[in-house]
């Protein structure tokens, strides 16, 4: 894909995870990702927390919201986002807790390749990948 890839996330650990795993991006405190965002500066990918980008200013998330990719990771229920923030053609979201398969896909993703293509209604992009429901205590049927 190219161009710069910020991280920005009120959780520490997830910027620190995120910047392991992507070393060719700026890792930003919300702080810092505001100020550039204020001075005009813009990524060609971003990762946020979604009570970070809830709380920018209306003409920043505007911006924020046309980039080529936004990873929105949130602890927050996805019914609890307005569908007009989250189902941009460039937004994904990342529920917390993650597991590994879904850092990877959304690693992927960021980097420029696609979601899982499983078809899907439409909707926000998830950047989780499908895994089989576990049997939660259930024993397999013989």
């Amino acid at each position: 894909m190219g161009g710069p890839i910020w991280i920005s996330d009120r959780e520490p650990g997830i910027r620190q995870v995120f910047g392991e795993l992507l070393p060719e991006a700026s890792v930003l405190a919300p702080d810092e990702l505001d100020a550039l965002l204020s001075l005009g500066k813009r990524p060609t990918a971003l990762v946020i927390d979604g009570t970070q980008l809830l709380e920018l200013p209306g003409e920043l998330r505007a911006a924020v919201l046309a980039l080529p990719r936004l990873l929105v990771c949130t602890g927050m229920m996805l019914a609890a986002f307005p569908m007009t923030i989250i189902s941009g053609p460039g937004v994904a979201v990342l529920a917390k807790p993650f597991c590994v398969e879904d850092l990877e896909a959304a690693i992927e993703w960021l980097r420029g390749g696609e979601p899982d293509p499983s078809p899907m209604p439409p909707g926000p992009t998830l950047v989780q990948r499908r895994r089989p429901r576990s049997l939660r205590g259930r024993l397999p049927a013989s």
